[in-house]
């Protein structure tokens, strides 16, 4: 017994620094990249500080745990570590990072049993208020503002006509955009009350309770900001230059109406700082049943496997992706092409390495273009299935309908149906048809969720490919059954393939 313990005590944790940040690098690094990038999660540095100062401080009562290994985190370890598995293949960020947190109590969970729930979860969960998840709430934080100027305009006398997230003066518009919802000092009202309990409160009740008042202090302080720019645009008849710029006056109305309210009811709530920063092995506590050092290497091996797969397969990747060259069709019976420099239509699609186009036309003279666009190893901001990605430049052309098409020819097997695109050019009304579907993996399919789950699959086997195909012509006029010439065409350009 004395043995293991001086392993675990003096060997374990040791390792448990580089383990974390080693298995989790790419979510670290994402982390850090959101933080650094996006002004609404600036304060995630803040939170990862608060996360280790509180790990500090109860450094003495995370020493004194033992290896106390429980089966229930372990195999909650072993689930959540298959789910950052698929979402680091999907890129799927906001699961990613949510799961850092998450991975780390089960991991520690799993080796020493509650005590280490008891003296590391709450710090650890407190990465939470600096993941991209808060974001959803703008749009209801939006509308809650909106409602609540309104009440304080007609309070001031301030006459005013609002259209959802539009407030009308008679000297100027005024925009509650994303920014102004609030959340931003909402997620560090939050943040800052949770840690404050974690510092001092011993009672759970007194923390919970300190989160929902700063909830509602940092939302009222985003009404009285926003109120107080629409005020002064008024009274200034927009002259005022708060009106573009209040990022610092935001903050001091945050610090005046949210920051020394909570630092007096901070005080009122639970008055006793708990002992020792919250030491979690009191006398008497029950022995450790499984105390095996095997326990934290199937921990620690469930923490970084999905880590390792992309290393181990990164060879595999780079020889599919070099050898992978879709190509336009040659010699099609019937049809001329490809003319290389007759474009129909351009896709918006960002950084790809494929990018392929070409106009063949037939006999009776019916021209098609056939577009590909790939990516041979989709990462961040550079995938098939991505926010970035537009079947058509929305600035240029009109999106008139969308539809599945069904392919009355055998073109491919798995290929029952095509997306079909209407659009009509905005400057010159010319009207085209596109049909389009996905090659993920020699796997074609017209589903965005499809490609999207098997060119995850398809990555953790080493094979990061992906690309859009279409087909697009001009349509005879501006409705929708004047496109049926076209659909004919692309049938016969399709069965002509095959041949």
């Amino acid at each position: 017994m004395h043995t293991v313990t001086g392993y675990s005590r003096q060997y374990l944790w040791l390792l448990t620094v580089p383990l974390l940040v080693f298995g989790l690098w790419a979510e670290w690094q994402t982390f850090f990249s959101l933080w650094y990038d996006s002004i609404i999660y600036n304060h995630g540095f803040l939170v990862l500080a608060g996360t280790l100062f509180l790990l500090y401080l109860r450094r003495e009562s995370l020493a004194k745990l033992r290896i106390n290994a429980s089966p229930l985190p372990l195999f909650l370890l072993a689930g959540a570590s298959v789910v950052l598995l698929l979402s680091q293949a999907a890129d799927i960020r906001v699961f990613r990072l949510l799961l850092v947190p998450v991975l780390v109590i089960f991991w520690g969970w799993s080796i020493w049993g509650k005590g280490f729930l008891k003296a590391a979860g709450g710090p650890i969960m407190l990465l939470i208020f600096a993941v991209p998840v808060w974001d959803d709430l703008s749009p209801l934080l939006q509308h809650i503002t909106v409602f609540f100027n309104n009440i304080f305009l007609q309070l001031a006398g301030i006459q005013a006509t609002i259209k959802e997230f539009y407030i009308m003066l008679e000297v100027g518009t005024f925009l509650v955009e994303d920014g102004c919802s609030g959340v931003r000092y909402l997620m560090v009202a939050l943040f800052l009350a949770s840690f404050y309990g974690q510092l001092h409160y011993r009672s759970y009740m007194a923390t919970v309770q300190l989160v929902l008042i700063s909830a509602l202090l940092s939302m009222l302080a985003n009404w009285i900001r926003v109120f107080g720019i629409i005020a002064a645009g008024h009274y200034t008849n927009m002259e005022t230059s708060l009106v573009e710029d209040h990022e610092l006056f935001g903050w001091v109305v945050f610090v005046i109406f949210t920051l020394i309210p909570l630092f007096y009811i901070s005080g009122k709530l639970d008055g006793t700082s708990s002992e020792k920063y919250g030491n979690t092995n009191p006398i008497g506590s029950p022995a450790p049943k499984r105390t095996s050092p095997t326990w934290p290497v199937i921990a620690s091996a469930l923490l970084i496997w999905p880590a390792l797969v992309p290393l181990a397969l990164h060879a595999k990747t780079e020889r599919v992706a070099r050898s992978w060259s879709p190509s336009l069709f040659e010699s099609i019976p019937g049809w001329q092409g490809p003319l290389k420099h007759a474009n129909i239509w351009r896709p918006d699609y960002k950084k790809p390495d494929i990018d392929l186009s070409g106009v063949y036309v037939s006999d009776n003279l019916q021209q098609v273009q056939l577009q590909i666009i790939g990516y041979r190893m989709q990462t961040q901001d550079k995938e098939l299935i991505g926010y970035g990605n537009e079947l058509f430049d929305r600035e240029d052309w009109q999106l008139i309908s969308q539809s599945h098409q069904q392919l009355d020819i055998n073109y491919s097997t798995g290929l029952e149906s095509v997306n079909e695109t209407i659009v009509r050019r905005r400057e010159s009304g010319e009207q085209i048809v596109i049909w389009s579907w996905f090659d993920v993996g020699d796997t074609l399919t017209n589903s965005r969720v499809k490609a999207k789950i098997t060119g995850s699959l398809n990555k953790i086997t080493g094979d990061s490919r992906g690309a859009l195909w279409a087909l697009a012509g001009r349509c005879e006029g501006e409705e929708i059954a004047d496109c049926d010439q076209q659909r004919i065409a692309f049938s016969q350009f399709l069965e002509s393939v095959q041949r």
